[in-house]
């Protein structure tokens, strides 16, 4: 069975009625299901062979656990890379030299400035370190990009850094001048490492959506 671009707008359909919310999820879905109907179809019903199809491949009974397989395996992915960004970048010797050159100037920021004043400097440097995701997300609202499993990831991850600072910081106020100091030293480079593996992410997953847009011309 050869099927029509209206077919295949019915397999989206149902795809999507029945709880897969990713464009993307549903085009490797549908990729299979056309696949599958046109190597075993044997009739001309086109539902009926449908209903065929997803029982063979599974998707018949369990779209919705289907979807939350599909999303998991995209975080899986997602989450290992944006590790093996950050050891990726410790095996640098330039990033280490700039992560040493950073903790030598925060060191003696630290000893020669009074502590409110090391606070403030500090608290800067994250808000620098994080103007490109909130430059970078905002243009989005202005590209038609749909809801997308590998973009909701690329900004998760984009953004990992600067949602879990908050707890780390508030700490850091409960510990002694001594160790508050080490802590506020190494904390920033580690964040600035972190936010830039999550920059990469962001970037492919706007480069992968792009690519499945070119060439299904969408």
């Amino acid at each position: 069975m050869e099927l029509t671009k209206n077919q295949i707008q019915q397999i989206d359909n149902r795809l999507k009625s029945g709880g897969i919310k990713y464009w993307d999820l549903r085009l490797e879905m549908i990729d299979h299901i056309a696949t599958d109907l046109e190597q075993n179809s044997k009739r001309d019903d086109f539902n009926k062979e449908l209903n065929n199809s997803l029982k063979r491949i599974g998707y018949f009974y369990k779209l919705s656990a289907t979807n939350t397989q599909g999303w998991q395996n995209v975080n899986k992915f997602y989450r290992k890379k944006y590790l093996d960004n950050i050891k990726t970048y410790l095996k640098s010797p330039l990033i280490l030299l700039l992560i040493a050159l950073s903790i030598v100037i925060n060191y003696f920021l630290f000893d020669y400035l009074p502590i409110k004043t090391f606070k403030l400097i500090n608290f800067s440097g994250y808000i620098i370190v994080s103007i490109p995701f909130f430059i970078l997300t905002t243009k989005l609202w202005f590209k038609k990009y749909g809801k997308s499993v590998h973009l909701d990831y690329g900004i998760f991850y984009f953004g990992f850094a600067l949602i879990m600072l908050n707890l780390p910081l508030l700490i850091s106020d409960y510990l002694d001048v001594f160790y508050q100091k080490i802590f506020l030293i190494l904390l920033l480079p580690f964040f600035t490492l972190a936010t830039f593996s999550g920059y990469q992410l962001f970037k492919e997953s706007i480069e992968k959506i792009e690519r499945i847009r070119k060439e299904l011309n969408l």
